[in-house]
């Protein structure tokens, strides 16, 4: 397993709390994941990523990202591997364009059949395909993501229900590719542009808290992180934030 953390709220809400000091911060889950880190966010224009690859509770640089870390929206992943090596290419979050992305789970039969890994990539557009890099069942579903939200609408100007129902639709390809009634994927998956923050709850826990503090923040994360009023999010649910607009719904 893996944990993740998301966070759509004003840039100067405090997110290293939640990342580095506080209750069951991020850093202190990376005890039991242990095998690397990466933290996302938005400068402008640009996207910043920043990786590590060892335990983020060891890593003084967890803790510069973490208070670099001032956009929008934050997105974090500390690593328990189960798929490919510890390497930077196989450290979430993945990138591609303005699109940030990172897993909590396990494609149902990846590391085993081969068969279900070529079916993946086979959906996946060959201009995206010829973009992989590590060997992560996680950044496939990534750019099988890319490809059916690309199918729906530009991937530059997206809205909340296009990207909500490309997720969901990733979901489901996954699912009928990989399931099997004795094995099943595991498929919490986090993504952001730095207009819409978006994630599906499949086969692992995940939580929500969407007001915190004066700014009224929308956070998600694996584990509950300091005193703020969270609530799970039902397993099958999609949740996602716009800054205006939220949803909460079962995946369809």
């Amino acid at each position: 397993m893996c944990r993740l953390f998301g966070q759509h709220a004003p840039p100067d809400h405090d997110r290293c709390e939640a990342l580095c000091t506080g209750e069951n911060a991020l850093r202190f889950q990376s005890h039991r994941h242990p095998h690397g880190w990466g933290i996302g966010w938005y400068e402008g224009e640009r996207v910043v990523v920043r990786r590590g690859l060892l335990p983020a509770h060891a890593d003084g640089a967890f803790l510069e990202a973490a208070r670099s870390a001032r956009s929008r929206i934050v997105l974090a992943h500390v690593r328990d591997a189960s798929v490919g090596p510890v390497t930077a290419e196989n450290t979430h979050p993945f990138v591609h364009g303005r699109w940030l992305f990172a897993h909590n789970g396990t494609v149902a039969r990846y590391r085993r059949v081969a068969a279900v890994r070529a079916a993946i990539e086979a959906e996946i557009d060959p201009p995206l395909r010829a973009a992989l890099r590590g060997q992560t069942d996680s950044e496939r579903c990534f750019l099988l993501f890319l490809t059916l939200l690309g199918a729906r609408a530009p991937l530059s100007g997206a809205t909340l229900a296009d990207v909500s129902a490309a997720l969901a639709a990733t979901v489901r390809t996954i699912q009928r590719i990989a399931d099997r009634p004795r094995a099943r994927s595991a498929l919490n998956f986090l993504a952001a542009d730095g207009r819409i923050l978006v994630a599906t709850r499949v086969g692992r826990e995940l939580h929500l808290a969407d007001r915190v503090g004066p700014e009224r923040a929308f956070v998600i994360a694996s584990e509950p992180i300091g005193r703020v009023a969270w609530r799970p999010v039902p397993e099958g649910g999609i949740v996602a934030h716009d800054g205006e607009e939220s949803l909460e719904a079962p995946l369809a």
